[in-house]
């Protein structure tokens, strides 16, 4: 090659040059579809990946990226290892997973169908004889162990729900011993959840029934618990269109770190009850893959104290370290001293009280300007107080709403996370609400619910930026408002056509938006397709 070095890749397979490259791991290229199959094939589908399992002692078990990952990639998907209703659950079939319907039986009562070997509930003969269900049931029928759920009213709740998912793992030790063994190897914290209350009432209801009911004694007590515990500890939430709450175990998905303010999301794909874990922010190689396992609007003090009681773990990322929550002031209040003496003044210029130490959830929390302080359990008790009167809410009625945001403006400032949470109700209420449809709305709510979502928006971009859900929602409500408000402002000449033309503009890159991150999100496509529709309409219009 008269000394030129060469600046094209190779094939993996047979060092021509090629111009197809791995959408997996991005390393290996290939001179065409034959090749790669073929490497595919020998092996490279086990080497294949955006990110390697690491360990230390911070982090424990992560995932590291090993090549720069793009804004809205799929990172991976995944099939759950262990799927099962959650601990107290509505009645589900064990097969589909859909809410079961109690029907009029031949005895005249109103009851559910039920297995004929096991009596759990279910949807019919085909979902009984289920490949998911299989182990469990035959298991069931020859200790002579009958489910004695009953319909007790569409609202009812069942504990007894509480075993299965522990069990069909535990059946894995011979049906999946590969994959039981890696189960157990994940962190379940056993030691620190083992004397509180949930694990007595569930120590006494699983360990009973897999042990004296089944007779499993080959597996012991800590055995037992310790696999509820890793459930506990690491499965993740699950729920598609009509499918009752699951709990679901993804082994590489748990691997994830946490951060408040994390790189991906996980969507649940109709298929065999794969997740998807996507980019929401590109992931530069080398850097840690972060999901979040608490709610992101949630102040520092009330998501450390629930990753600790449903975690295990002190989170100490740079969001929970900051007292201004990286400038949000989410879980921070009015200094009630300076908010006396601040008449006139704009409430983002107003003393907050922050924590002296966010990663201490005893520490004292102190205005930023006087001094004044206040006992952390002060805050917590103030808190939970807000919650119980949120949760009282008329949520069918704007007015409440608005009216509970100037109740408390003398204590909690525009972007407090108990104010962005009512905010986030009015944004869903107006426009779609009956009374407070569009069309019904005059041009100050219009001009409140812009106001809203922009609010809301600026919070969302530094706390969920990127490709989140909740950035992605709030943009279709920003752009539905703002395109019935220029309707609007044209009919009664408030603007002209040109300006609307630019406006109308603006609703298309914000719906634009709105569908590059939503596109992922397999319930939002039929919504998508509405609004895109409307706006295309508007536009030719």
């Amino acid at each position: 090659m008269n000394g030129v070095k060469e600046d094209f890749p190779r094939c993996a397979v047979c060092s021509e040059p090629a111009a197809q490259v791995c959408g997996g791991c991005r390393s290996q290229h290939y001179c065409g579809k034959v090749h790669q199959k073929q490497a595919w094939r020998s092996g490279h589908r086990f080497k294949c990946s955006a990110f390697r399992l690491e360990c230390n002692e911070v982090l424990g078990r992560h995932l590291i990226a090993t090549r720069d990952i793009k804004q809205g990639e799929m990172i991976f998907k995944e099939k759950p290892a262990v799927l099962g209703p959650k601990i107290v659950s509505h009645p589900v079939c064990l097969s589909c997973y859909k809410r079961v319907k109690a029907e009029k039986q031949q005895n005249g009562k109103i009851d559910f169908y039920k297995c004929t070997s096991c009596g759990w509930p279910m949807c019919n003969s085909e979902c009984q004889s289920s490949k998911v269900h299989k182990e469990e049931c035959e298991l069931m029928n020859k200790r002579k162990y009958t489910c004695t759920i009953t319909y007790g009213g569409e609202d009812k709740k069942e504990s007894a729900y509480c075993v299965i998912a522990p069990l069909r793992c535990l059946l894995m030790e011979k049906t999946d011993p590969k994959q039981y063994e890696a189960i157990l190897s994940m962190q379940g914290h056993l030691e620190q959840r083992i004397n509180t209350p949930l694990y007595k009432i569930l120590k006494a209801n699983i360990v009973t029934f897999i042990q004296q009911v089944l007779g499993f004694t080959q597996f012991d007590e800590n055995t037992i618990m310790n696999v509820a515990a890793i459930l506990d500890n690491n499965a993740f939430d699950y729920r598609y269109k009509n499918l009752v709450k699951l709990r679901g175990l993804y082994l590489t998905a748990s691997m994830q770190s946490h951060d408040c303010v994390p790189n991906t999301k996980h969507v649940f794909l109709d298929e065999d009850y794969h997740m998807a874990v996507i980019a929401t922010l590109p992931i530069t190689k080398g850097s840690v893959i972060t999901t979040s396992y608490t709610q992101p609007l949630r102040g520092t003090l009330t998501r450390r104290i629930h990753l600790q009681n449903s975690k295990c773990f002190s989170c100490t990322c740079s969001r929970c370290a900051d007292p201004t929550e990286l400038g949000t002031y989410l879980g921070s209040i009015f200094c009630s001293i300076c908010r006396a003496n601040s008449r006139g003044k704009d409430s983002k210029d107003i003393p907050k009280m922050m924590s002296t130490n966010p990663l201490d959830s005893g520490a004292e929390w102190k205005c930023n300007v006087c001094g004044h302080q206040v006992q952390a359990k002060q805050m917590t008790w103030g808190n939970e107080a807000i919650l119980k009167d949120i949760r009282i809410l008329d949520k069918t009625n704007p007015k409440d709403l608005e009216e509970y945001i100037i109740k408390y403006e003398q204590a909690l400032h525009p972007s407090n996370y108990h104010v962005i949470d009512v905010k986030l109700l009015l944004t869903q209420m107006y426009g779609w609400l009956p009374g407070f449809t569009y069309s019904e709305l005059n041009i100050a709510a219009l001009d409140r619910k812009i106001s809203l979502c922009e609010e809301i928006l600026d919070v969302l971009n530094i706390l969920q930026p990127g490709h989140t859900r909740g950035r992605g929602e709030i943009l279709l409500e920003l752009q539905s408002a703002m395109l019935v408000k220029t309707k609007r402002d044209l009919a009664t000449d408030k603007i002209t056509k040109d300006a609307a033309q630019g406006l109308m503009g603006e609703c298309m890159a914000i719906l634009q938006e709105a569908s590059d991150i939503l596109k992922s999100e397999p319930d939002m496509q039929d919504i998508l397709r509405q609004r895109l529709q409307a706006l295309s309409f508007e536009l030719n219009d």
